[in-house]
């Protein structure tokens, strides 16, 4: 279902999705989901369309989404109800959709100034009422600058202009939201479609619900893809062919300087396509090569032809051989420590890209085989790379998934274990929970899979909330070694038990697959524990539960010295016994 749904927005493409969801849930099926959602939708019109694209398009992403559907047009008293719908309801996430109608704008306001800021006053007393009141995320969608005024374009010189105040409010907005609020940028996608194809008049008189068919389809679409982002389901590695994907020709057959890149119209068009590629993997995306070549006639272009915007270097993995490409696509998943389902593959040879499709299902597909001009544009239309938030981390993680297959390698030279993890030369910082670490705690919760032993998904409202109470132990674990500086890779939370103060339950403990391996957890359960026993905790009990990738964490705490309690996954350290947990090859960095 995914393909045919996310590539494109008609209407008879979401009514194919949509019978076979329904016969699903009639024969007792449904898609297999990666991520649970609890979404309450706040619309301003008429929201039943929108809801149930949402429901298909969440789906589509691996996202088993829950509703409620607010009635339309009762955004402020749902939210100060303490009986409505919505409370009952109790959201993960709150959906705002208003439309430009929503504002009140006059075609020239007398007060430009006050006009905004009374309307900026509201959305932003809704987002506080779903923050604080109902503990959820908020995501909002933005508002489309109308296209009919009757200034003409003196409207875009005329800052009281009902299009400039639109236009002016939407900047505060996003100003305001920072990585708190989700936004969905509206604006952008009305462009796209163009604006009379975004709203139907038609429909809005006769159904209260102004979205025209298809801009319904693009809508949730998108939105989903902020959700899904925010989830933690954002691809995280792009793997690329190189013969006619990032250069025109075979450097095998045509040689080097046979290829085409740089100079004439294909040239322009790869050398776009480099830099869009470039720009995925300079806010964290990283980049691998999965092609059908030799090693040497596949490298040479990088360091010989200075057309081209990407280097050798930019790739943490570079594998070009004759095996097959689910072959080396799997290899790729295994070096960097990733799962097939964060890995998206592009290639230009349609039957390259159905046996990925067949082979590794888990896997997103691209088939570029459209002219170069149209690259860029089919890449992005995949949405798989949408976050919610960038951070140094973002920044750093192409360096760290390079320095850990250079450490692979260091491993496969080394005499043991203790050796290999001794010549990383690791060091470590375990700090406190605090602004400027929450976002990237956050993202830790939602992202991380394999190294998660209770897999909790706490909201970054929650990880806020258990962090600023005084009986909880909250703490990230920043990483380098030889190689590399990784960032924060590890979050513990450890809270009280609510029926034995001498008790410290591990909520979460987590770490990055980039440093699995690297006895990173013994480090900072080792700071942990000494937390712990500072706070007067004579027992710290974890809790494994199983999830389908994360079995390679079944014997952290057994291997830390808890022993078993009789419920089953459940693991207890005798702090007064035994003191704090020993870390032996990891330092504290200055």
């Amino acid at each position: 279902m995914r393909p045919e749904l996310l590539a494109g927005e008609q209407t008879a493409a979401w009514n194919v999705a949509r019978n076979v969801l329904r016969a699903g849930r009639e024969a007792g099926w449904a898609p297999s989901s990666r991520r649970n959602l609890r979404l309450a939708v706040l619309c301003s019109y008429e929201g039943g369309e929108l809801s149930e694209h949402l429901r298909i398009a969440c789906a589509a992403f691996g996202i088993e989404a829950e509703l409620y559907l607010a009635p339309y047009g009762q955004l402020e008293q749902e939210l100060l109800g303490e009986g409505s719908g919505l409370a009952e309801f109790a959201p993960s996430h709150v959906l705002i959709a208003p439309t430009s109608a929503d504002l009140g704008f006059p075609e020239l306001a007398a007060d430009a100034e006050a006009a905004l800021s009374e309307a900026l006053q509201r959305w932003l007393t809704l987002w506080g009422l779903i923050r604080r009141g109902h503990g959820a995320r908020v995501i909002q969608h933005s508002f489309v600058v109308p296209d009919e005024t009757s200034l003409g374009h003196l409207a875009l010189r005329t800052p009281a202009s009902r299009p400039s105040l639109v236009r002016e409010l939407n900047r505060r907005l996003a100003e305001a939201a920072g990585s708190e609020v989700l936004l969905v940028d509206c604006e952008r996608l009305a462009a796209r479609v163009g604006k009379r194809s975004w709203i139907d008049p038609r429909l809005w008189y006769r159904t209260r619900q102004p979205l025209a068919h298809d801009a319904l389809g693009l809508l949730a679409r998108e939105t989903a893809a902020v959700l899904a982002g925010d989830l933690g389901l954002a691809a995280r590695c792009l793997v690329l062919d190189l013969d006619n994907t990032l250069w025109g020709g075979v450097v095998g057959e045509d040689g080097l300087e046979g290829i085409v890149i740089g100079e004439g119209a294909d040239g322009e068009a790869y050398t776009a396509f480099q830099e869009y590629v470039g720009a995925l993997r300079s806010r964290g995306i990283i980049l691998a090569v999965a092609s059908k070549n030799d090693l040497d006639a596949a490298s040479q272009p990088f360091s010989e032809r200075p057309e081209m915007q990407l280097k050798l270097e930019d790739f943490a993995v570079f594998l070009a051989d004759w095996r097959r490409k689910p072959e080396q696509i799997t290899e790729i998943a295994v070096t960097l420590g990733i799962g097939l389902d964060a890995i998206v593959f592009a290639d230009d040879n349609p039957a390259e890209c159905a046996e990925v499709a067949a082979a590794l299902p888990e896997v997103e597909t691209i088939c570029l085989d459209v002219p170069p001009s149209e690259r860029v544009r089919t890449l992005a239309r995949s949405l798989r790379f949408e976050i919610s938030a960038l951070s140094l981390e973002d920044e750093q993680r192409q360096r760290s998934y390079a320095a850990r297959a250079d450490a692979a390698k260091l491993q496969a030279g080394a005499a043991s274990l203790e050796d290999f993890w001794r010549s990383l030369e690791m060091r470590a910082k375990v700090r406190v929970v605090d602004a400027g670490s929450l976002e990237r705690a956050a993202q830790l919760v939602q992202k991380t899979n394999q190294f998660n032993l209770t897999l909790r998904r706490h909201t970054r409202e929650e990880v806020e909330r258990i962090a600023a109470d005084p009986a909880s132990i909250c703490r990230t674990l920043e990483l380098e070694d030889r190689y590399a500086n990784h960032g924060m890779i590890g979050l513990a939370i450890v809270v009280r038990s609510e029926v034995d103060e001498g008790l410290a339950l591990i909520d979460t403990l987590l770490m990055s697959c980039r440093v699995i391996g690297r006895s990173a957890e013994a480090h900072l359960l080792a700071h942990l524990s000494s937390a712990a026993l500072e706070q007067g905790f004579r027992r710290m009990r974890g809790f494994y539960v199983p999830g389908p990738r994360n079995a390679l964490v079944a014997e952290v705490y057994p291997r830390l010295g808890f022993a078993p309690c009789e419920q089953d996954g459940c693991w207890e350290y005798d702090l007064t016994l035994g003191g704090p947990i020993q870390s032996s090859y990891i330092s504290d960095a200055q």
